[in-house]
């Protein structure tokens, strides 16, 4: 992975909003100066109540107060733009990312579930984003301790000497603890991953599970996947509690040795009582100087894990990225062309040299058993996927040299099970044309035998689906889809068993209403039923991924003996 790179761009987002920037760096710089110089001012404050010096105790404490003042009106601008800041970069990392996401391969979320991509790309943006306010604050804390060490060394060097000591000895202590967290928070980010992806996959099987009576399985198995995360959680706080031990032990040990040796010092006339009440009250600032440097670097780590998270998944070094040409076609005329062409998933071989030309305005039809790529042609014509070996050709052009828009403007995919988003029907309609007025709408409606249904709804065109269409029938989902296909105007229309779950009497309905507009589209039909492509210009016939017949129905009766028994099979 590019980091240099990666870093510039995390950088650019936050350049972008320079004016929050500059107020931000003036405000951390006052908060810095104001920490700083505080101990400073503390101390004469108590040596005048000690010396019993009432116009000088009055003058510090009215200084202090206006020093605590501003102090709190700068950290509050201070804390506000970082939020702000920390929002905005959020939210504009998140747009690009999911810009990104629609250019990953489908085969990437074929291999690793949804929910591994959702939980990347849901986390890793808030941490990157809120890395400013933490190395602000960790920053902040480290110069103003350094502020302090001075001012403790020109105190006294003897305990400015101990102290540089203990803090030598708590680095090291923090440094053994970032390293047992780096090798434990990828374990737990990768466990994380799966138990999300697996929840994730069970809320949109939820249906499935209930009706499969799958519900004990489920839950055992989430209950598994969360165990195993909590346990390796519990383990790392182990860990963390026994460092915790052993700190607060050097801590107390270390506050008794202070006290004893400041009452050594007093004693000697080395060090004044104001003076040394003045470096026990911020001798946890001497603490937080660890703190802070390892927080710093445990920062740098964080920073490095959350880009690495996240890129990993859109550079397209893991997980590929979808490729397109150059080449841009308007609107195309809507022939098809496959030429010696071979696919296969992973390491599974899928279509076999495969040949056949379709002309524009085409209705063809593809049969044969499941399992035998008829999906697959669709999903390649639509370049979900990308071929092995060979060449598709839409109007002539190869596939690969034309831009995504090109192919995806001009083709409509209805599949059996068509996704619907959680909208209004109309909201459903309008995604493939928002520009469609509700005449036209109402028309391709009715093409679909769809208009009637909807105006018994109580709110007609304006009812909400939920999600995926579970308001509606199989039927009505597909019904719908294929308006949206319509309503998308585009030159190819890929029914893919779209009509597999309408009754007969709606399906002649529909293959009318195909048969009327198929002088103007190119028209492919994956058959459920052969009565759906029997009137079709042309079939194509295919068994273990080969073409093995094309023609008209009449033709493959008399011809085709794997066609004859996929038809005798539907008369029985």
């Amino acid at each position: 992975m590019n980091k240099k790179r990666y870093y510039k761009k995390i950088l650019s987002y936050f350049l972008k909003h320079k004016k929050k920037i500059i107020i931000f760096v003036i405000t951390s710089i006052a908060t810095l100066i104001i920490n700083t110089f505080t101990p400073l001012l503390s101390a004469k404050l108590i040596t005048a109540i000690t010396n019993v010096e009432l116009k000088q105790m009055i003058f510090m404490a009215l200084i202090l107060f206006l020093f605590s003042a501003i102090g709190e009106l700068v950290r509050m601008i201070n804390n506000e733009v970082s939020s702000r800041l920390q929002d905005l970069v959020e939210l504009d990392i998140k747009s690009d990312v999911s810009k990104e996401l629609f250019k990953l391969e489908v085969k990437n979320f074929d291999d690793e579930g949804t929910g591994f991509f959702y939980s990347r790309i849901n986390s890793a943006p808030s941490s990157i984003a809120s890395i400013f306010s933490r190395i602000r604050y960790n920053l902040i804390s480290l110069l103003s301790s350094i502020g302090v060490f001075i001012y403790v060394f020109i105190i006294n060097y003897k305990i400015g000497l101990g102290l540089l000591c203990l803090s030598i000895i708590m680095f090291i202590l923090q440094r053994k603890r970032s390293k047992v967290w780096e090798q434990t928070t990828k374990e737990v980010n990768e466990l994380n991953e799966k138990y999300t992806s697996n929840f994730g996959e069970i809320i949109k099987g939820i249906r499935d599970i209930k009706v499969l009576n799958l519900k004990d399985i489920m839950i055992k198995k989430t209950t598994n996947d969360q165990s195993l995360l909590t346990e390796t959680e519990h383990k790392i706080r182990i860990k963390e509690r026994k460092f915790d031990a052993i700190y607060w032990i050097i801590d107390a040990v270390a506050e008794l040795s202070l006290i004893l040796f400041g009452v050594y010092l007093i004693k000697n006339g080395e060090l004044s009582g104001a003076n040394f009440l003045v470096i026990y009250m911020y001798k946890y600032t001497f603490n937080a100087f660890i703190y802070s440097i390892n927080s710093l670097y445990d920062e740098y780590k964080k920073i490095n894990v959350s880009i690495e998270r996240l890129y990993e998944v859109i550079d397209g070094v893991k997980y590929p990225l979808e490729k397109f040409g150059t080449t841009t076609i308007d609107k195309i005329d809507g022939e098809i062309t496959f030429q010696n062409v071979n696919f296969g998933y992973n390491e599974t071989q899928v279509l076999k040299d495969i040949n056949f030309q379709i002309k524009p305005n085409e209705t063809v039809g593809f049969v044969g058993k499941s399992g035998q790529g008829k999906t697959t042609i669709f999903n390649l014509i639509s370049k979900l996927y990308t071929i092995n070996d060979g060449m598709i050709l839409i109007d002539g052009i190869n596939i690969n040299d034309l831009t995504e828009n090109s192919i995806r403007k001009n083709i409509s995919v209805i599949t059996q099970n068509p996704y619907i988003f959680n909208l209004t029907i109309k909201e459903n309609l309008k995604l493939a044309n928002p520009n469609i007025s509700d005449e036209e709408l109402i028309e391709k409606c009715k093409l679909c035998a769809l208009h009637d249904f909807i105006e018994t709804l109580e709110k007609k065109y304006d009812s909400k689906v939920g999600e995926n269409g579970v308001m509606l029938s199989g039927g009505q989902k597909q019904r719908l889809a294929i308006a949206r296909a319509l309503i998308k105007d585009s030159e190819i229309i890929l029914l893919d068993e779209a009509t597999s779950a309408l009754d007969n009497e709606t399906q002649d309905y529909i293959q009318e209403s195909i048969r009327k507009i198929s002088a103007n589209f190119t028209i492919l039909i994956i058959a459920h039923r052969l009565s759906t492509v029997v009137n079709c210009d042309k079939i194509i016939v295919m068994d273990e991924g080969r073409v093995i017949d094309i023609g008209k129905h009449e033709e493959l009766i008399k011809r085709c003996e794997p066609y004859k028994k996929i038809y005798k099979k539907e008369l029985v």
